[in-house]
């Protein structure tokens, strides 16, 4: 006994793993074994081989499915996203005057794409085809909110009661907003959306559809203002 335990010790579970993978017919060969092997359960109950079998193949089915089920999740969504967007960039080219551009972007994110609040604004406006009620003091806005105005990329997460009080009017329920820069050739402007969910804008998710909606917004306004 004592030779048997000092063998098995100068053993390692590597050693026996790569015997078992480099001889696959040990089993067969050897069945009393096989039926003599048993494994602690989660539960700390002994199953047999068949029984930890079983179960690690069902555990790794769900996980399987599961993986399968959120890449369709998210090519549905994916694909939903791509309809909507077509849907808003084709409304955009045949809207008549820029009053009516501004009513089919703040709808459509607020009914399409599940904004809380949306909200098109404009700074220091010379362009009289821009509604006035739509144009903020730039100087106000840039003390309000500084770099966010300033960044020529997207903004996605929070902001501060005067900021969004500034932007939304009075929303105390909004928790995160994403700020989308228009950098047109007559006016200078961002669309500005609010969520009362954390998670619902997040720059790597959605930079592409935002700026992309972004960059045929700027273009239509452009073409209104020549």
């Amino acid at each position: 006994d004592g030779n048997m335990s000092m063998r098995k010790n100068k053993i390692s579970n590597e050693q026996i793993a790569e015997y078992l993978i480099l001889n696959p017919d040990f089993f067969d060969e050897n069945p009393e074994v096989l039926n003599s092997l048993k494994i602690v359960h989660d539960s700390g109950a002994a199953v047999s081989l068949i029984e930890k079998q079983v179960e690690y193949l069902r555990s790794n089915y769900n996980s399987t499915t599961d993986k399968l089920l959120s890449i369709l999740e998210n090519a549905k969504n994916n694909e939903d996203l791509f309809f909507l967007t077509q849907k808003l960039l084709l409304s955009l080219i045949d809207a008549e005057n820029i009053k009516e551009i501004i009513k089919l972007i703040e709808r459509a994110f607020k009914k399409d794409f599940g904004a809380k609040e949306s909200r098109l604004i404009f700074f220091s406006n010379t362009s009289t085809n821009i509604p006035k009620e739509r144009t903020e003091d730039s100087d106000k806005a840039l003390k309000v909110l500084g770099d966010k105005l300033k960044s020529k990329n997207l903004y996605c997460g929070g902001l501060d009661k005067k900021a969004k009080d500034f932007l939304f009017g009075k929303t105390s329920n909004l928790v995160e907003v994403a700020l989308i820069p228009l950098k047109c050739k007559s006016v200078s402007g961002l669309i500005a959306l609010g969520s009362e969910k954390e998670g619902k804008y997040n720059a790597n998710k959605d930079s592409i559809f935002l700026d992309f909606i972004a960059k045929v917004t700027t273009k239509v306004i452009d073409k209104k203002n020549e």
